[in-house]
């Protein structure tokens, strides 16, 4: 049978695929494992630990939302866990419920299931997948006996329900055609009002009908994406109600519907943001100083039930990202991205009987998805050393204590140690860079470094795209910049409209001469410290940080090798493998590609017009819907002789989400840097193709400089880990 299948397989396509079934096993063993297990021999932070972190919610700081929720009462938290498995290449996702007093007992409701991406629209394709979570914050019902949340099975997202005590197993409430985007409760606890896009699947359906003519190649249509042309235009999200006592959907009232969806009331201002208000009728929100300006400075209002206003326009009170009002109702809590180049974390508080709010925190820790707790405040905290786990934090001192860590097996490894760097770029630019040395660090010693860009918040993970791992690096002897770019000042505080700022921003390469120029004095700093070799720096980039490394190899000389997780913009693939719509998208603001002169615009930043001067190497490790866009590169260095080779990862979005591929990419990044930096290799037998080509690339060390180094991966056992109450659901 299995060869049969094999079989209709090859027959099915152009060329001979056959795609491997998925492996057997749970990929919660290893956690279930983890907790059995003693003392680990190794101190370090290892690339299995950061393969393995279980995560509370998207991984990167600044665009995640709340994944927990505190229950009615105040007393237990809901949280949503997520750690990857690389060996059966799936996620373990759990439902738990931890208690408010940080005692440590976890009580696992539900597990199973697959990973929900998020998704977004892209130019005018209205749906294209993501690699980052989809919100999907655990929603307990009014008396909070149940709680209700999203899983994925068989590649269809629902709504499902479980009890909040773990004695009854967890169970699908809507079975509906699409994919359930959001649930929520009815205000009586009878039903879940539940968000779905009927649009994407007609629209799908639509274009699956003009297969038999032939696909006009048009707008619709980016290769790297896709063979066919893809949804256009806005898709509306429909509002059902589904009940809990015969499952029958109906749709939902505006009232209903308003709980997925809550529009601001008619009393708020029409540019009103961040919007809050209180049971007492205290209206909060933040408002545009220059409603012309696109990123125009803010400031923060609160209006008073007899109709009067206060305001503050002070810098301190820029930089809001999140409202909501105290239990009594009688004071505002906000929090802000703040501080120098907008790097750290604050917490604000305003009495409605004091003329102007006041700071109760400031950190250069992230905070993820605030929400008030009584006479505290819940959120997830992570560090630059430390990764995310729950923390409440008092609204009156700023005080905090830990409710939940998700990750206690690591509170005995040894990190990087993190040094901050402020500085003023020679743009006048405030600047901001991370400086991670090896633990074991002694005054005198010169390391090589590895710049990862381009924000630097939050754990120092792998960087935006996270494909670098910083601490492991560190572990292993490296001096890691991590570097957050800034944005060009000019455009960002005149600039109408996106186009606009995108448009000013592009004239002479204004962008990246800025980003240049304050990358220079990040390594610089790192240089003047002293434990920095500057004669072994290497540099990584993805997405816009690619671009980054491109033209630092073209006009700088400070790095010795490089690795991109997206390649890149250049003359010719970069237009066309993204799609007409693209092409005319990116025109707007002055790129031009297959005009006459195009070359001489292009110079400053091409790496197939800089071909000769490049000897650095360079690793690309691409998602397969983009890989397209750097073939001219590759060609070009193929034909020259250049020291390249890219890597095309199956079945992978922009932000790459499948664990065995984020596994793949920090083993090879590390080994690419220790080769060319370090003169190391792992003399694992399994690597030797590797190495042959590697060391085959012009420039490569000579093979009686190589040596064999201790291998990268090791066997995780936590030190110390919390209580589970085996009653719970399992």
């Amino acid at each position: 049978m299995s060869a049969l299948f094999a079989a209709a397989a090859l027959a099915s396509g152009i060329v001979p695929v056959v795609d491997l079934p998925p492996v057997a096993g749970d990929p919660c063993a290893f956690v279930d494992a983890a907790q059995d297990r003693g003392e680990t021999e190794d101190a370090r932070f290892t690339l299995d630990d950061q393969v393995r972190l279980v995560d509370i919610g998207r991984q990167d700081p600044r665009g995640a939302r709340a994944h927990f929720t505190l229950s009615p009462d105040g007393t237990s938290v809901a949280v949503n866990l997520k750690s990857a498995d690389p060996e059966t290449n799936r996620y373990c996702l759990r439902l738990v419920v931890v208690g408010m007093d940080g005692s440590g007992i976890l009580r696992e409701l539900d597990r199973g299931g697959e990973f929900i991406r998020g998704d977004f629209k892209l130019r005018d394709f209205s749906y294209v997948k993501a690699g980052y979570d989809r919100s999907n914050p655990p929603r307990w019902s009014p008396d909070g006996t149940r709680i209700a949340f999203l899983k994925r099975i068989d590649g269809s997202t629902q709504a499902w329900m479980v009890a909040a005590d773990g004695k009854t197993p967890a169970r699908q409430v809507s079975f509906l055609p699409d994919d359930v985007d959001s649930v929520a409760w009815t205000s009586d606890g009878n039903g879940l009002v539940v968000g779905t896009r009927p649009g994407i699947r007609l629209k799908a359906e639509a274009i699956a009908r003009e297969a038999p003519d032939g696909f006009l190649f048009d707008e619709r249509f980016s290769p790297n994406l896709a063979r066919r042309p893809i949804p256009t235009g806005d898709i509306a999200t429909e509002y059902q109600v589904v009940s809990l006592a015969d499952g029958r959907p109906r749709s939902a009232t505006p009232e209903e519907a308003a709980r997925l969806h809550p529009e601001l009331p008619a009393s708020a201002p029409r540019d009103a943001r961040v919007y809050a208000e209180s049971q007492d009728g205290y209206g909060a929100w933040i408002e545009p100083k220059n409603s012309e300006q696109l990123l125009s400075t803010t400031r923060l209002v609160i209006a008073k039930p007899d109709g009067g206003r206060m305001a503050c326009d002070a810098k301190d009170c820029e930089g809001i990202r999140s409202l909501w009002w105290s239990a009594d109702g009688q004071s505002l809590l906000g929090m802000q991205w703040t501080g120098w180049a907008t790097s750290q974390t604050a917490l604000l508080r305003w009495d409605v009987t004091e003329p102007r709010p006041h700071r109760i925190l400031l950190t250069d820790d992230m905070l993820i998805g605030c929400m008030p707790a009584g006479v505290e405040i819940l959120c997830a905290r992570e560090g630059a050393d430390r990764p995310r786990r729950l923390v409440a934090i008092d609204a009156g001192s700023g005080a905090d204590r830990v409710v939940f860590d998700p990750n206690p097996q690591l509170l005995g490894k040894t990190f990087g140690q993190v040094q901050r760097l402020r500085f003023t770029d020679p743009n006048g630019l405030e600047g901001l860079a991370d400086l991670v040395l090896p633990p074991d660090h002694r005054p005198g010693e010169k390391h090589p470094l590895v710049v990862v860009q381009y924000r630097s918040d939050g754990f120092l993970r792998g960087g935006t795209g996270d494909e670098v791992p910083i601490h492991v690096l560190a572990n292993r002897g490296f001096a890691v910049l991590s570097f957050a770019r800034p944005y060009p000042r000019q455009p960002a505080a005149t600039a109408k409209t996106n186009e606009e700022l995108v448009r000013t921003s592009r004239v002479d390469w204004l962008s990246r001469r800025v980003v240049q120029a304050s990358l220079e004095a990040a390594v610089d700093l790192a240089v003047r410290s002293g434990a920095v070799d500057p004669e072994r720096m290497g540099i990584s980039g993805f997405s816009d940080g690619s671009s980054t490394v491109q033209w630092a190899l073209i006009n700088s000389s400070l790095f010795k090798a490089a690795t991109m997780g997206s390649c890149c913009e250049d003359l010719f693939s970069f237009a066309y493998a993204a799609g007409p719509r693209f092409g005319q998208l990116i025109r707007t603001p002055g790129y031009r590609f297959f005009e006459t002169g195009s070359k001489k615009d292009w110079k400053p930043m091409s790496l197939i017009l800089n071909v000769d001067k490049i000897h650095t190497p360079i690793l690309i490790q691409a998602a397969d819907s983009e890989y397209q866009s750097g073939l001219d590169v590759v060609t070009t260095y193929a034909l020259r002789g250049r020291p390249m080779e890219l890597f095309v990862l199956n079945d992978e979005t922009h932000v790459k989400w499948q664990p065995a591929h984020r596994q793949a990419i920090y083993l090879r990044s590390v080994d690419w840097f220790e080769f060319w930096l370090m003169h190391r290799m792992d003399c694992d037998p399994g690597k030797e193709e590797q190495y042959r080509r590697w060391k085959a690339m012009a420039g490569a060390p000579a093979p009686e400089n190589l040596v064999c180094r201790r291998p990268l991966r090791s066997t995780i056992a936590p030190s110390s880990r919390p209580r589970r109450d085996r009653a719970g659901g399992r």
